[in-house]
């Protein structure tokens, strides 16, 4: 059988790199809506030994944005917002605001330098921050560039336009997303990150040190990171998430299309509205890493091919390249579902 096929390479690719810890999480393969393969690895709890699940939560980084970037797009349906709209509507304060546009926050080219690249960020990162808080990390700081010049990746963007949404909807972020996008699809496994919650099957995080190490993730509070970085999930609720971008349930076609619509980029790749776009030997990829203290991960999306790959790891590592590789394997001429 194919399934069967595609499982034991899968299986033979990620086995070996587990006991040098050079993959610790979970994996979902699947083609055309149907999973070819789901699994943990690892551990998501190494002091406690408590082994990873499908069932285990990870952080998931900037795959957030992919949701900050539907949201907007769900205000600019509704005709609550226009991507042309000047950011000194909300945010007068911002150097540049009356330059700088929702569209230049979408796509990383406002030109408004990454409050994460703060070299001391883990002296404050460890307490939690308000949005009010975090736009003051960078609100008056001089643009790196004119707006829509070059395209540079600036989680401030995001953090404004979690900002933004909240001043229009009148809801906090958390709880549009909520009620928006994971209460609809199901995804009861997902919401923004809170470290003083209780939550069950939540995974630690763990660092790899100079040596090789692992030591544990330096403490980082997840309000930090915010519109740009700061949901919880699992490998199963993000295939919600995937599959529902095929469909109009959220977002009409015309929106989709503009969302996965290359802007600027660097040389191997563009980016749309919250998502990295690449064109690869199997059709168009619409993709995103995240890294997050302790966490990495990975959604690739290859369209034509109706193919996703989930990589979700409690160890801050490259993903990106195993996640690759487990694409190659689900499209191989052999292993693809016709």
């Amino acid at each position: 059988m194919i399934v069967a096929n595609v499982k034991e390479q899968i299986h033979a690719l990620l086995e070996p790199l587990v006991p040098e810890r050079r993959f610790n999480g979970a994996v979902l393969v699947s083609q055309r809506g149907s999973i070819l393969y789901s699994e943990a690895w690892g551990q998501a709890n190494m002091e406690l030994a408590v082994d990873n699940t499908t069932k285990t939560k990870f952080r998931i980084g900037s795959i957030t944005k992919t949701f900050t970037g539907v949201s907007i797009l769900q205000l600019v349906e509704k005709g609550m917002l226009r991507l042309e709209d000047p950011v000194s509507r909300f945010f007068p304060q911002q150097t540049g605001s009356n330059s700088i546009t929702i569209q230049h926050l979408l796509t990383h080219t406002s030109g408004i330098p990454n409050y994460t690249d703060d070299p001391s960020m883990f002296d404050w990162a460890a307490n939690p921050s308000t949005p009010e808080i975090l736009i003051g990390r960078f609100a008056h700081k001089e643009l790196e560039a004119a707006p829509g010049e070059q395209y540079k990746y600036s989680n401030s963007g995001y953090v404004l336009l979690g900002a933004i949404l909240e001043q229009i909807t009148g809801q906090s972020y958390a709880d549009y997303l909520q009620e928006h996008i994971f209460l609809p699809l199901g995804m009861n496994q997902t919401q923004m990150d809170q470290p003083s919650q209780i939550l069950l099957n939540r995974a630690a995080g763990y660092h790899s040190d100079e040596e090789g190490q692992l030591t544990n993730a330096p403490t980082f509070d997840p309000s930090n990171a915010y519109a740009a970085g700061a949901i919880i999930s699992t490998i199963g609720d993000l295939h919600l998430w995937d599959q529902v971008l095929y469909t109009e349930q959220l977002l009409t076609k015309p929106s989709l299309d503009l969302m996965f619509t290359p802007f600027k980029g660097e040389r191997d790749f563009q980016y749309g509205y919250g998502w990295i776009i690449q064109d690869t030997p199997f059709g168009k990829l619409v993709c995103h890493s995240g890294g997050i203290p302790g966490f990495s991960s990975v959604l690739l999306r290859f369209i034509e091919q109706q193919t996703s790959v989930i990589v979700l790891s409690n160890i801050l590592q490259d993903v990106s390249t195993l996640g690759k590789q487990l694409a190659e394997l689900a499209m191989q001429p052999a292993n693809t579902i016709g």
